[in-house]
């Protein structure tokens, strides 16, 4: 262990930086803090303004998911020693539920490739964290399932000709 830290120093003096292993997890958790807090919002508003009854149900049930996630996540940035971000409340446009469902399935499937990426980045140094992200992973891929489920049983055109 000695040998691993002499190393890091000797890296860190020799390139001028802090390498610190905690930086890129709490990078990693910021960002996936505020990907959460964003989907908790969208949602709850899509849930609001669903023309489909049947679907309101389960998007406030896949945000409030979120916003387990997001506590969890919260909790850990403060463990690691830094502040929550702030993430900007999401402004829903004007748009029909089959338009708010397809936003909403775009936006999980991107939050589906960070999760990739960000599951990587945390594996070796703080896998207890890798873990609970595959388990968001999981979700989120769920999530985009039953979110193209309700794409597919709504109507796309029905709102638009009123």
């Amino acid at each position: 262990m000695a040998i691993d830290n002499n190393w890091v120093k000797w890296c860190d003096k020799f390139l001028g930086t802090s390498f610190n292993r905690d930086r890129v997890v709490i990078e990693v958790l910021r960002q996936r803090y505020v990907d959460e807090m964003h989907g908790v919002d969208r949602l709850t508003q899509h849930a609001e303004r669903m023309d489909y009854r049947q679907f309101c149900q389960k998007l406030r049930e896949i945000a409030a998911d979120k916003a387990t996630h997001a506590a969890w996540i919260g909790e850990r940035i403060i463990a690691l020693g830094a502040q929550l971000p702030k993430a900007t409340e999401w402004l829903s446009t004007g748009e029909n539920s089959w338009q708010h469902l397809r936003t909403d399935l775009e936006e999980e499937k991107r939050s589906t490739d960070r999760l990739s990426e960000q599951i990587w980045r945390t594996a070796s140094d703080h896998p207890e964290i890798s873990k609970f992200l595959q388990r968001i992973f999981d979700a989120e891929k769920l999530y985009v399932q039953q979110i193209t489920d309700m794409l597919m049983r709504s109507d796309g055109f029905a709102h638009s000709l009123a």
